[in-house]
């Protein structure tokens, strides 16, 4: 998610536009802990929603600040070979791609993830972020939030 809000600071869509993604992302956190069979709790402490929030707008934020160069204009490429610092949320965002592809066997979870599979269509450069924020943030509006059940 803080690559993502990252991407939003760099293309400069504004506060607003940033505090939208990070809740939708939210959102996708915890559809993705319900499918690997985790405890809301987990979710909603310091070591999930906690981290999240620091790490979407944290100024040393290492996934923050590779979002913000994509977002930017910059390729992955890029910014892995000038920057001396790991972004963790690379492999990771390529690799719950993947992970919700094998579990999720509902109909259309590309509606239910719609940042993760965004960020992985952007990290594998078959889209740019702008053209990925304009399909997520044209998502028709709908409840998101729903409760999950266990």
């Amino acid at each position: 998610i803080a690559l993502a809000a990252g991407m939003a600071e760099g293309l400069d869509i504004g506060i607003n536009g940033r505090s939208a993604i990070i809740t939708r992302g939210i959102a996708e956190m915890r559809r993705i802990n319900y499918l690997m069979g985790g405890r809301q709790s987990t979710l909603m402490g310091l070591a999930g929603i906690g981290d999240t929030y620091g790490t979407c707008f944290g100024a040393s934020s290492r996934n923050r600040k590779t979002g913000q160069r994509l977002g930017a204009g910059e390729t992955l490429e890029e910014i892995l070979e000038t920057s001396a610092e790991v972004s963790e949320g690379v492999p990771t965002a390529r690799a719950l791609a993947r992970l919700v592809k094998e579990k999720d066997r509902s109909y259309r979870i590309d509606l239910k993830y719609p940042i993760i599979f965004g960020l992985g269509s952007i990290l594998n450069d078959e889209t740019t972020p702008i053209e990925s924020f304009k399909a997520i943030m044209n998502d028709p509006l709908r409840m998101e939030l729903y409760e999950l059940k266990g």
